[in-house]
């Protein structure tokens, strides 16, 4: 055995503190911008531990990196640390309050999270990271503080080297056997490198008490061991010697002294560094070996002894951790990271567009279903004061598929009613003034970033309107086509007759339906009841179920005031915000347009726990139709069963319209009178029933007449 000659000068014999160069931290902008898109959707108000996987180079400069792929929110999280790194293990602490972060005892945090798994012998956490955070989500900011913990001596010793060299002949083999080591545990599934070895002239294994007791056991001379750590300090110059040594050594001192008992002895530490080192083929491990020349410092180092590490001054914590790192003013302290120049506005537009919602589901309600909204298609057929309103309603529930259908223009007397309309759009044209679709479509484009809306200018057939056949099929196809597409349709057009044929086609469909209505000073928000076509005993009704008679041409013979929906201002947003609430509420309960209403019986107050029963969904209950009034600031929420004679929701109808669309729709629009609907509905025969029995009911009853006539007295 070649051993390593004993000094022989005094200042030799004496030996240095040995001068360690700390770890410095960088992050990648995408590890952070993942960890605030996970603190809005996954971690939340959570300050548990997450795991992280930094990683360092063995080449210079020390710097700790954490990627995208370091953050470990899951079990099943994929770390991605490249072979020829040094993989190293960590836990990153994210606060709620900027208040909480600045006021944790950070030391305490820091004992916490390393002397116990020290002392446990456990040579993972020898290299590892404590990062503690606090997310400005609103600003996009971060504050974080690094720590690379390290057990610290108590004052007055310190880590003394008494002799450097360069690694001797004998370990020539070292590059093949580190080499070999590398490929072993790459197929064995470790990722990345460790951070420590120990080695022979024969062999080379990563650190471990049980390695030391192998190799001790195969070559008989514990001295002929030597310990090495992949240093990242910088390059070897071997005229200087007291060079400083990388952060990493000090927990490798510290491990020989607690669990390999060397404290007190002289033992001789490798500190390897390399310019290059080469990533082996994950997919060929057993290719030949690398003989790469590797440079290094061997260094004899007088091992402190285990009480050497206990503090004086704390009877609490007599073994301390030490480690933060400085800030950009070469002190103590966290530093801010700004992510908004990093990302586009768009990135920045969806993102803040969402908060409130995501915001939501930390403690509020936790079973919003935010991705169900934004993926849910919604049709709004009228794209008018009710159509712009519910439209930019939706926007704040996250909804972004929107296909708006309306065959009017935009003019003069919209855009201070209709909020998604402005002056250009009157003016487009050569003043004709653009669609009301296409202008509400861009305007939610122009509104959210990620909103995707179009405009389908499109007339609605009407019972008592009456059309050529070719321009009324093109409608009755591309409508019916627009509605199967759909996820929820509002119907919030002006006339009555243009409610009906979107009713139907909701109803063969088995779409949910939400119908708004406006009176001067009232208003009604209900949902069509699904079961139509599948034959339900027991459903909802829909917007025409309350009528006996069928609907015809509302215009005809009418003033402006009476064809114009004339309404108080402030009625409509009213009716809307109720109208979108209706649809979220459905939308997040599991029977979906087949929910029940509540009864008389079951209505439920108020509570921010909300008590779960048919009618209810994690929103709250889901009232069949809500009729409010601004002269008497009232709302009723009645509940009323389908009418089987119903003129758009009737089996007979829907059965009718399925037969043949086109020739179904065709008649009844171009009859002058409501008798075909009425016909088929059975709603002639059901009010000729009607009338014979009063008629027969008045013929029972006794009329009988009190005399006016006084008896003799």
């Amino acid at each position: 055995m070649t051993s390593l000659q004993p000094a022989t000068s005094s200042s030799e014999a004496e030996g240095w503190a040995v001068k360690f160069v700390p770890f410095s931290s960088a992050i990648d902008s995408p590890f952070w911008v993942k960890y605030c898109q996970e603190k809005l959707d996954t971690i939340k108000l959570s300050e548990d531990p997450i795991s992280i996987r930094p990683s360092y180079s063995p080449e210079s400069p020390p710097r700790v990196q954490c990627q995208e792929s370091s953050l470990q929110i899951s079990t099943a999280s994929t770390v991605l640390v490249p072979n020829e790194r040094i993989a190293m293990m960590g836990e990153l602490i994210g606060f709620n309050t900027l208040e909480s972060f600045q006021k944790v005892d950070k030391n305490k945090l820091l004992n916490k999270f390393f002397v116990p798994n020290f002392l446990e012998g456990k040579v993972d956490c020898l290299a590892s990271v404590l990062l503690l955070t606090f997310a400005d989500l609103k600003s996009h900011k971060v504050l974080y503080w690094f720590a690379f913990p390290s057990l610290m001596l108590r004052p007055g010793c310190f880590i003394r080297a008494l002799r450097q060299e360069k690694l001797p002949d004998a370990y020539s083999s070292l590059a093949l056997n580190l080499d070999f080591m590398r490929r072993s545990l790459l197929a064995d599934g470790y990722k990345g490198m460790p951070p420590y070895f120990l080695f022979t002239r024969q062999s080379c294994l990563p650190l471990s008490v049980e390695s030391y007791a192998a190799l001790k056991s195969d070559c008989g001379i514990a001295d002929e061991i030597v310990f090495g750590f992949f240093d990242p300090s910088g390059p070897v110059s071997h005229s200087q010697s007291d060079q400083p040594m990388g952060w990493p050594m000090r927990n490798l001192v510290a491990f020989l002294s607690h669990h390999l008992d060397l404290g007190g002895k002289i033992v001789r530490i490798f500190s390897c560094r390399t310019k290059i080192m080469r990533r082996i083929d994950s997919e060929n491990v057993n290719s030949s070996l690398n003989s790469a020349h590797l440079d290094g410092i061997v260094l004899n180092v007088s091992i402190p002894a285990v009480t050497d590490y206990n503090a004086v001054d704390s009877a609490d914590d007599p073994i301390q951790a030490i480690g933060w790192e400085l800030n950009a003013r070469s002190k103590p302290g966290p530093r801010w990271v700004n992510l908004r120049p990093l990302l586009d506005s768009k990135h920045l537009a969806v993102q803040a567009a969402d908060l409130n919602l995501k915001l939501m589901k930390w403690r509020m309600i936790p079973d919003l279903q935010v991705e169900q909204l934004q993926m849910t298609k919604v049709l709004l057929i009228g794209a008018g004061t009710l159509g712009c309103s519910v439209a930019r309603t939706l926007l704040g529930w996250g909804i972004r598929r929107f296909k708006f259908v309306d065959y009017g223009k935009v003019n003069y007397s919209n855009p201070v009613r209709q909020n998604l309309f402005t002056l250009d759009d009157c003016d487009a044209d050569n003043g004709t003034g653009r669609p009301k679709a296409a202008a509400a479509a861009n305007a939610l484009s122009m509104i959210a970033a990620d909103a995707d809306a179009e405009g389908v200018s499109l007339s609605i057939p009407m019972p008592g309107h009456a059309e050529s056949r070719e321009s009324l099929q093109a409608s009755v196809i591309a409508l019916d086509k627009l509605v199967a597409e759909a996820d929820a349709v509002f119907l919030l057009t002006d006339t009555r007759e243009s409610r009906w044929l979107p009713t139907i086609m909701a109803a063969s469909h088995g779409k949910i339906l939400i119908n708004a209505a406006l009176g001067l000073d009232s208003w009604l928000v209900m949902r069509h009841g699904g079961g139509v076509a599948c034959g339900a005993a027991s459903r909802l009704g829909c917007y025409f179920c309350n009528d006996v008679v069928a609907p015809e041409n509302s215009t005809r013979n009418r003033t402006l005031d009476q064809q114009c929906t004339v309404t108080r201002p402030g009625l409509a947003p009213i009716a809307s915000s109720m109208a979108v609430e209706m649809l979220i509420s459905l939308l997040h309960h599991p029977e979906k347009v087949h929910a029940a209403a509540p009864t008389a019986s079951n209505v439920i107050a108020y509570s921010q726990t909300v008590t779960s029963n048919a009618s209810t969904s994690p929103l709250g209950v889901i009232p069949h139709q809500i009729r409010g009034s601004l002269v008497s600031y009232t709302m009723m929420t009645p509940t009323v069963p389908a009418f089987k004679h119903c003129t758009a929701c009737s089996m007979p109808v829907v059965e009718a319209y399925l037969h043949d669309k086109v020739e179904f729709v065709f008649r009844v629009c171009e009859a002058s009178s409501s008798s075909v609907l009425e016909d088929i509905s059975g709603l002639t025969t059901f009010r000729a029933q009607s009338a014979e029995m009063m008629s027969q009911l008045e013929e029972d009853i006794d009329w009988g007449e009190e005399s006016d006539e006084q008896g003799d007295e």
